[in-house]
């Protein structure tokens, strides 16, 4: 017989994990720090409790391990006696821990994205063979023990995480010896990594397509960034590392640290990557100025679009130090103090208390902005200066007066990377913010769908399933309105304009400018060839209490792209016989931010737009392809069209 509990359930869900991966647990002075307890929201009413494996709303753990055969038992964490200890106890030895600390460290990334971005996170759409669309995916597959080998990645195909486990290939003297089995699902750095590929690829479908040095690298260094402020915002960690440094981060040290475990198996002797670059940069000016160049050809010499991850680790760098400079203007004075007190190198208990809570609280804060950003991209072809654009028009929108300077703190950081955004009267913060869109567009024509019934649906939604479905509909909506016959006299031009993209030259009620035949349809039934991504609601909260509502959508257009460019010309004009299969595929479109506080039915607050004619940007794309088919890059396009390796990140995470 059912009962029903007469206790309200406990805030809040307990889980212990590895703070970094289970070598910390073999040294003297990291053991205690590497146990560390996550907290997770306890489910609410409308959220569907959890079950074995562990499953519910947002993840599904499948433990199948196909080098062996087996089925692990699932973990139940509403087990009494696992609610009653925090979960399983940490354990290499133990698959139940495993799925534990997947889940766990997945669920905490996915809070905090939904904490910056103010909304749901969900998952990359499937392309549907039969009904030629995108449908909504609940729940991202996390398999373990999904591969006996050195790796770990986000599948897109799938929509799911897998995770490897191999023996060490270290020196006996490791702290994880050669021989040893090492399982990347017990690494929080991996784990989390890998859980960001997942949660861009629901963002910004066409964000890992390889356009340019960039893309690929960017999606690196965002998952990289998130890792390491996961760390960043844990006060026990914080704690140590102040401790051992005086109060000062201006070093390498645990926290900028990726991946130690797994690089050292792999025979590196060190960590995969480490956020903390002064060295690096110091070495590469020095011998910029040797040979006479600017420090920004010396930087992208380094940036080697083979290898993605170290192109994205001057991003993560120019991040990293963002934080440090304000950390350390904001912690000045009690700096001061903790060079004058304490005995030797000791800091005093109370200032060290003091300092971590400031650092934990500015993390926190570089961490949103980093995250926050993510929504003022344009959808396709994004570049570190784009990124930097982002951060600071996303802060000028939640919180228009900086007295901390945090945003020239951003600015300082990535000029002395030699990332630098294009286009841009000057470095100075006003000028760094995208702009809104020209004359001719209006919030209200998007918003109540001028012509069309009903409008968009713009109330808050609580539940996840509620939430996706809102934003479907909504979807659906806004790319009915775009491919109707024209209603009000210049809407389409204005519109066209404003989103990058062609459209009404289809219908025949009138002939663009400029449309280059490689932008097409299949059939009138099918309507346009312009696809609405995503059609989002956000409700941010700024540090000091600031509310902003959003609306977010995403237009994209493809246009057939050849290596050759008298190929190209042929083609675009219609002048030779159509090529059906392109080399790749060159995207144009935009993403709109309209504040919904604004009036009645809001104001476009900023538009972010990558034109699908500009000629400069489809032949530097074209470049890119070309030197990149000379080391093994692959592009093209699968069944879907979506382009591209439909698994990129398995061979970036394999090399």
């Amino acid at each position: 017989m059912t009962t029903t509990s007469p206790y309200a359930p406990p805030p809040i869900r307990r889980l212990r994990v590895y703070a970094f991966d289970p070598q910390f647990s073999t040294g003297l002075d990291t053991a205690e720090l590497n146990r560390t307890t996550l907290q997770l929201p306890w489910e609410a009413p409308w959220e569907t409790a959890i079950e074995a494996g562990p499953r519910n709303d947002y993840l599904e753990v499948v433990d199948f391990d196909p080098g062996s055969g087996l089925f692990h038992e699932p973990v139940n964490l509403n087990d009494p006696l696992l609610l009653a200890q925090d979960g399983v106890t940490p354990s290499e030895g133990d698959p139940q821990f495993h799925q534990q600390m997947v889940f766990a460290v997945a669920m905490k990334t996915i809070r905090t994205f939904e904490a910056a971005l103010g909304r749901r996170v969900v998952w990359a759409q499937r392309y549907n063979e039969t009904k030629r669309g995108y449908e909504p995916v609940p729940q991202l597959r996390v398999y373990p023990h999904a591969l006996r080998e050195k790796n770990a990645y986000y599948s897109p195909q799938r929509r799911a995480l897998l995770f490897g486990y191999f023996r060490s290939e270290a020196t006996k003297t490791a702290a994880t010896p050669a021989g040893q089995w090492v399982f990347t699902a017990l690494s929080h750095d991996i784990i989390t990594h890998e859980t960001t590929h997942a949660i861009l690829d629901g963002l910004h479908r066409r964000l890992s397509e390889r356009t340019g040095p960039d893309s690929v690298a960017f999606h690196e260094a965002i998952a990289d960034l998130v890792a390491i402020f996961s760390r960043a915002t844990n006060p026990s960690l914080v704690a140590h590392v102040l401790a051992e440094n005086r109060g000062r981060l201006d070093n390498s040290n645990i926290l900028t640290r990726i991946g130690r475990q797994y690089g050292e198996a792999r025979g590196m002797d060190a960590a995969l990557r480490d956020a903390w670059d002064a060295d690096v940069t110091a070495e590469l000016e020095k011998k910029a100025k040797e040979k006479g160049e600017t420090l920004e050809a010396a930087l992208d010499r380094n940036r080697d679009p083979k290898r993605p991850h170290l192109r994205g680790a001057v991003l993560v760098a120019a991040v990293y130090h963002a934080f440090v400079t304000i950390y350390h203007r904001r912690a000045g004075d009690l700096l001061s103090l903790a060079a004058r007190t304490g005995s030797g190198d000791q800091i005093d208990p109370v200032i060290l208390s003091r300092l971590t809570r400031e650092a934990v609280a500015v993390a926190g804060q570089v961490l949103n902005m980093a995250l926050r950003a993510l929504d003022y991209l344009p959808p396709v072809d994004v570049t570190f200066g784009e990124y930097l654009r982002a951060i600071i028009s996303a802060d000028v929108d939640l919180v228009p007066h900086d007295p901390q300077h945090y945003r020239l703190a951003f600015i300082t950081a990535f000029r002395q990377r030699g990332i630098l955004p294009a286009d841009c009267l000057s470095l100075a913060p006003e000028n760094l913010v995208f702009e809104g869109p020209e004359e001719g567009i209006d919030a209200k024509d998007l918003v109540n769908l001028t012509g069309t019934k009903p409008k968009l649906d713009l109330e808050p939604r609580f539940d996840r399933a509620g939430a996706i479905d809102q934003a479907e509909r909504n979807r659906f909506k806004v790319h009915q309105w775009l491919v109707q016959s024209d209603k009000i006299e210049g809407r389409d031009a204005a519109w066209e304009a404003a989103l990058g993209v062609f459209f009404s030259h289809y219908r025949g009620a009138r002939k663009p400018e400029f449309a280059p035949a490689t932008i097409k349809g299949s059939s009138t039934s099918e309507g346009l060839a312009v696809e609405v991504h995503s059609v989002r609601m956000a409700r941010r909260t700024g540090p000091g209490g600031e509310d902003l509502r959003q609306l977010i959508v995403q237009v994209t257009q493809r246009r057939r792209g050849f290596l050759d460019p008298d190929v190209q010309k042929a083609q675009d004009a219609g002048s030779a016989p159509m090529i059906e299969t392109p080399d790749f595929w060159f995207r144009g479109g935009a993403t709109l931010i309209i504040d919904l506080r604004e009036g009645r039915h809001g104001t476009i607050r900023r538009v972010m737009r990558k034109r699908i004619n500009d000629e400069a940007r489809l032949d530097a794309q074209r470049r890119y392809l070309n030197g990149a088919a000379s080391f093994g890059m692959t592009y093209g396009n699968d069944a879907s069209g979506t382009a591209d390796d439909p698994e990129p990140f398995a061979v970036a995470h394999r090399s």
